[in-house]
């Protein structure tokens, strides 16, 4: 008995049962086999055979006499038992006696309690709750707040709100969060496709359904005086509509993914550095004007770096890298770390010495997981780098800092007749494009 109760528990589980009774899909009979006592467990165990068939006729009635299955007998005996009527199969006739025998009664009550709550609230959504019987079940709780949000969702335009603006009583923004993937079955089942944007999925609740997101922000640097920003401010965090409203005189951008690289960044005439943080395509993508300047990457030569320089390439053609070349590799051995996870995917966007480079870094052709991360590059290389950019005002601006730090502390020369640098290699660090 318990074995069909097994079977028939596992059944109810998948909601196969519960979705066909909310859909009033007619009951079909459902009939379980039963691994019957053979002719020598008679003969040896007798006793505990008519047990067991006693079980399964006294489990078919509840206590009150309902019936909750009908049972099919077959005979088996033989020459030294005489004839013996066993249980064979069992058959439940009607939704009644399978909820009667595994006692889900009260889950049925709970779920007809729903189906009232949502035709009431809203009638659209009764079908999606008899698709779903389970999924509403396991949230029976929340169902209140959840078709409170639904409905105020519906009734209101989104536009000029963030998701904290949603009033409803004891709904707050970690709820929305916490039910965002039930909220947006339920919001995508009534709402007509003009209100949800097919491009962001569950995980950008806001932007799905038309709230204002959180605004990409941009960090960045002045490296030259900016009329329209005052003389004594230097560094700015903006929104990126903000950023892109401002449109600042600089003729370069420059990407800088390290912190520290991008504070200690040196003066450019007529150029910004913005910080990059991973990657800052997302927010500059919002500022038009940047695709009128010429924007230089600089990141860790490592694959994760290339791939960033790749996605900004396919969004930015023009986008030239710095310090990412194999001669600044090689001048920096003793700085080398390992790469946590690289990356191995297809860039088409990067030029043939950049692919070149990457295509070493994933064949590990100068040891496992090689990666100079750009905190780590000789300062000196930076201005060197920033000389190359094919600016007149650059290039007389490192050339005279250049001169200058030459004169006072006499370094080693970076380009010794030879070919070489200070590191063992030539470093000065060029940009491509």
């Amino acid at each position: 008995m318990d074995d069909v109760a097994r079977a028939l528990r596992k059944r109810w589980d998948r909601g196969h049962f519960l979705r066909d009774y909310a859909q009033g899909v007619a009951w079909t009979p459902v009939e379980l086999p039963i691994r019957s006592p053979s002719p020598r467990d008679l003969l040896d165990r007798f006793p505990a055979v008519v047990a067991w068939a006693k079980r399964f006729e006294r489990d078919s009635r509840t206590a009150a006499g309902t019936r909750r299955f009908a049972v099919t007998y077959r005979t088996l005996g033989g020459r030294h038992l005489g004839t013996n009527s066993v249980p064979a199969r069992v058959r439940v006739e009607t939704f009644g006696q399978l909820c009667a025998l595994l006692g889900t009664n009260r889950e049925v009550k709970a779920l007809e309690s729903l189906v009232a709550q949502t035709e009431t609230a809203f009638p659209g959504l009764v079908s999606w709750v008899a698709a779903h019987p389970l999924l509403a079940l396991e949230h029976r709780q929340q169902w209140p707040d959840l078709l409170a949000t639904v409905a105020w969702i519906c009734s209101h335009d989104p536009g000029p709100l963030y998701l904290r603006q949603i009033d409803v009583e004891g709904v707050d923004t970690k709820f929305v969060d916490r039910y965002r993937r039930l909220l947006d079955e339920m919001l995508t089942h009534l709402l007509p496709p003009i209100r949800i944007d097919d491009r962001f999925t569950t995980s950008d609740f806001a932007q799905r359904f038309g709230f204002r997101d959180k605004p990409s922000m941009v960090r960045f640097r002045l490296l030259d005086h900016e009329a329209a920003i005052p003389a004594p401010i230097s560094e700015l965090t903006l929104r990126a509509s903000e950023l892109a409203a401002l449109e600042l005189k600089a003729e370069i951008v420059f990407v800088v993914e390290n912190e520290i690289s991008y504070l200690a960044f040196p003066k450019v005439p007529r150029a910004v550095v913005v910080f990059g943080s991973g990657f800052a395509l997302g927010a500059l993508a919002d500022v038009p004007w940047v695709e009128k300047r010429q924007l230089v990457y600089w990141g860790d030569i490592d694959t994760h770096g290339f791939h960033i320089l790749h996605r900004m390439r396919a969004r930015y053609p023009s986008v030239r890298s710095i310090l990412m070349d194999e001669r600044t590799l090689l001048a920096h051995r003793q700085q080398w770390v390992r790469e946590p996870g690289p990356t191995n995917r297809l860039l088409s966007n990067l030029t043939d010495e950049e692919q070149t480079l990457y295509r070493a870094l994933v064949e590990d052709r100068f040891g496992p997981s090689v990666r100079l991360e750009q905190e780590r590059v000789r300062f000196s290389l930076v201005e060197r780098a920033l000389a190359r950019i094919g600016s007149p005002a650059i290039e007389q601006a490192v050339a005279l800092r250049l001169d200058v730090d030459t004169a006072e502390s006499r370094p080693t020369d970076l380009n010794p007749p030879d070919g070489g640098d200070a590191d063992g290699g030539d470093a000065d660090g060029g940009a491509t494009a």
